[in-house]
């Protein structure tokens, strides 16, 4: 945890404890300001301020603070919505200057983060007599087959 931890996990119990957060909470589920917790105190290391937080600590928030939580798909598919309305709340408590643009922004990263599927390559098996597939214009077996 930083140094910020406390004002941090201030913010979040009166993020949840809002009409907007408690919603939220009861779709999300017990793990709601765990995440959040997460996420903000990720995003502000040991040096920011959680007032003073812009874009790169958001990327830093999402992919090392929620990257390794072990989220369900349905949690995975809330996150962004979640943060992008926790972050709108810190602005109009006052809290956090540029709330809203940055919470739209942490919705786009922790979507691409967290929501991105994961896709295999086709493989193209070559034989030996084939011709080699980097186009040297030689067989397979000649070129590239013993590297």
């Amino acid at each position: 945890m930083g140094m910020f931890t406390e004002t941090i996990e201030h913010w979040v119990s009166e993020y949840l404890t809002s009409t907007t957060g408690e919603i939220r909470a009861r779709s999300f589920g017990d793990s709601c300001g765990g995440v959040l917790v997460a996420f903000l105190d990720n995003a502000c290391g040991s040096e920011v301020h959680p007032a003073d937080i812009e874009e790169a600590n958001i990327r830093d928030g999402v992919a090392i603070g929620l990257g390794p939580l072990s989220l369900d798909l349905n949690e995975r598919e809330q996150v962004p919505d979640l943060l992008e309305d926790f972050l709108a709340h810190c602005e109009s408590s006052g809290r956090l200057s540029g709330g809203e643009a940055l919470g739209a922004y942490a919705r786009v990263t922790a979507t691409a983060h967290l929501l991105k599927k994961q896709t295999r390559k086709p493989t193209i098996k070559v034989g030996p007599n084939e011709p080699c597939p980097c186009g040297s214009g030689l067989k397979y077996k000649k070129c590239c087959m013993n590297e």
